[in-house]
């Protein structure tokens, strides 16, 4: 029997987690003055919306610290997140990312809820994140919280896959100066500035800081001859953050960030006359604004209240215009019940305003609308004994289009010894329906005919519905999270999830006879239902204080139980493997090298186009600090091949734009880092 190189990479990667605990023994004096206990004790707040020390909670949850970030030589969140295990950031093109957890790999991450600051950032329309509008530095960044795995009991909707929670450092720990300048092959030219400062008393700290980014085009498929991939794209952006703090205990923050991006893109146009690929500028500018405040109550309690308005302008030329003004409210309040119970409620409301210019493919039914949304949760956290802690929760939304939903979670965890958890979790999750599902309508695909022999073109135009139902999503987790030494720690989880009421595109064919055009008219509608099945296996070992290893492997198996077109089952790699080794050989130097492999997706006969043949990428950063305000570094990523990281023809189908994916190739660059 013959082994490829993935089996036996994985074979290996075994042996080594079984030779890894007996090895780093002897590192033990070595690696004493190593951060990697207090890494497994740092708090994170986005699993139940309190702080919780990491080594204990009941979730598949990963931190991106600010150190990994600037290791990684990335330069765009969507990047970053490959940082987490189990996350699928997949590139579509110079600007475009499509990012998942446990399947559903979209351009728009409907099933993946994203926050900045506890800020909800999809957009209504689509239900969806757009990765190119995160323009912050990400220098700014303290942490990102990654839970994989259903959290809506205590985040709403949308979060049924995870949860990625962009955490930015307060005004007080950004003091003085920075700035970063870059070049490349691909990225063109990059630049940030920042300034921080306080007022006299030290209850004022302020920051503010500048962004511009201009990037090459990556390469066009094979398929369309293999040269420019007509991407490039720029950006410019620039906000500030304050942060006050005021008596007993009370402080308050608040952020205004401002944007601008362009992105060119190939795309295909479907439309009475035929199907053409024209190049298209992607234009999108907004507004944020984000305040809370936070204050201690008696007993060890919490209050904290926040308020967000966004206001956003989409143009895609021949599709739509999307003019968006959306506001948040969020109230949530923690206290104790005796000794042995801790409880968390809170209310959430959203508006959405927006207007929606038609294009020449796409259309909505009600040009114009105001969507308000509605959450209301509360969960648990008690104590049964030292060791056990039991976590009960539910959340009640209301959305204009499917009306309520329930989202319970059960959670149990058990610290087997001090510094091992075994934790298992049951909840169920939903995906709203979103404005684009219940009232969209676009011209799906052109199909030729024979007009000599009086066989009419076909134009299917697909139509949104208002009668949808929410899509469900019940979820089974265990998981093992082990701290084996002071030098390496793993983090194993198995997971089962079953969905239901999946949206599908063959709800029901309407044909509209004529010649030389039938229009044949697909209507969505539920019904669609599948299971996910995976393991997610971490290891992070700091071999001594110049060295450390870090492994994520992920393993995938899907099953589609009812029909849905297209087939979401084709979208999910069999596996996702990521190796990092982190070399400090003197003072100030930093050797970097990170390799990365996903497994292929497998498509189905009935849409072979969303087929995708396995990819591996390798990176390698080298830093150098001559001295403590200063860094140059060198970045080279997809060095082994420049493999084409597209989703293909998958592309085609997931995106609301016809856009054409386009290859990275190897690419090249150099940045300064200067505080000052």
């Amino acid at each position: 029997m013959k082994f490829g190189p993935l089996t036996q990479g994985l074979a290996v990667s075994a042996l080594a987690l079984v030779a890894i605990p007996a090895l780093a023994v002897d590192a033990t004096e070595k690696v004493a003055q190593l951060s990697l206990e207090d890494l497994m004790q740092i708090e994170v707040t986005s699993v139940s919306k309190k702080p919780q020390k990491l080594a204990h909670v009941a979730a598949a949850v990963h931190v991106i610290s600010a150190e990994d970030i600037r290791l990684s030589g990335a330069n765009s969140i969507a990047e970053v997140l490959r940082l987490a295990p189990g996350m699928d950031a997949t590139r579509f093109s110079a600007n475009r990312w499509s990012v998942s957890a446990r399947g559903f790999a979209e351009l728009l991450a409907e099933k993946l809820l994203v926050l900045v600051d506890g800020r909800n950032a999809f957009n209504p329309a689509f239900s969806g994140v757009m990765w190119q509008d995160f323009q912050f530095p990400l220098e700014d960044i303290e942490r990102i919280e990654v839970i994989r795995g259903p959290a809506a009991a205590i985040w709403g909707s949308n979060g049924m896959n995870g949860v990625i929670n962009i955490i930015t450092r307060s005004a007080a720990s950004t003091p003085g100066g920075l700035a970063v300048l870059g070049t490349g092959t691909l990225q063109e030219s990059y630049g940030r500035v920042r300034w921080g400062g306080q007022n006299a008393d030290g209850s004022l700290f302020y920051r503010v800081y500048g962004s511009t980014q201009h990037a090459n085009a990556q390469k066009a498929p094979a398929s369309l001859g293999g040269g420019s991939g007509q991407d490039t794209y720029g950006n410019e952006s620039a906000g500030l953050r304050l942060d006050g703090y005021l008596a007993a205990g009370a402080r308050w923050d608040m952020s205004a960030d401002f944007f601008s991006n362009h992105s060119d893109t190939l795309a295909l146009m479907h439309q009475a006359s035929g199907t053409t690929i024209d190049q298209q500028t992607e234009r999108h500018r907004g507004t944020t604004l984000r305040a809370r405040y936070e204050k201690g109550i008696d007993g060890g309690g919490n209050l904290q209240f926040q308020a967000a308005y966004a206001q956003t302008t989409l143009r895609i030329p021949y599709a739509m215009t999307d003019v968006r003004s959306t506001a948040d409210l969020d109230l949530q309040h923690r206290f104790h019940l005796g000794k042995q119970q801790e409880l968390v409620w809170g209310v959430n409301y959203r508006l959405s305003s927006d207007t929606i210019t038609p294009g020449l493919v796409m259309h909505m039914d009600t040009p114009s609308r105001r969507m308000n949304y509605l959450g209301l949760f509360a969960q648990d956290e008690i104590s049964l004994a030292d060791t056990w802690r039991l976590t009960l929760g539910l959340r009640m939304d209301r959305n204009p289009i499917s009306g309520w939903d329930a989202q319970p979670t059960a959670r149990l965890s058990w610290n087997l010894q001090p510094n091992q958890t075994l934790w298992g979790a049951l909840s169920k999750a939903v995906r709203a329906p979103s404005r684009a599902d219940a009232g969209f309508n676009r011209n799906l695909a052109y199909i030729p005919g024979d007009l000599t022999s009086f066989v009419p073109n076909t134009l299917l135009v697909m139509h949104g519905a208002e009668d949808l139902r929410s899509e469900q999503l019940k979820a089974a987790e265990l998981g093992l999270r082990s701290q084996w030494t002071n030098a390496l720690s793993t983090d194993l989880v198995l997971f089962t999830h079953r969905y239901d009421h999946l949206l599908r595109t063959a709800g029901q064919m309407t044909p509209v006879p004529g010649f030389p055009l039938t229009v044949v008219n697909i209507d969505i509608g539920n019904g669609g239902a599948m299971t996910v099945n995976g393991a997610e296996l971490a290891a992070d070992w700091r071999i001594n204080p110049d060295w450390r290893l870090q492994l994520a492997q992920t393993w995938n198996s899907v099953t589609q139980d009812s029909t849905v077109t297209p087939d979401p089952t084709g979208t999910l790699p069999k596996s996702i493997t990521s190796l990092r080794v982190s070399w400090m050989p003197a003072s100030g130097l930093n050797i970097d090298a990170w390799l990365r492999h996903t497994g292929a997706r497998p498509g189905v006969p009935t849409h072979t186009q969303l087929q995708r043949n396995a990819f591996s990428g390798f990176d390698l950063r080298l830093g150098w600090a001559p001295r403590k305000n200063m860094e140059w570094s060198l970045v080279g990523q997809n060095l082994n091949q420049g493999s084409c990281d597209a989703l293909s023809g998958l592309a085609l189908v997931a995106s609301n734009t016809g856009a054409i994916p386009s290859c990275q190739p190897r690419s090249l660059s150099a940045q300064l880092r200067l505080e000052f």
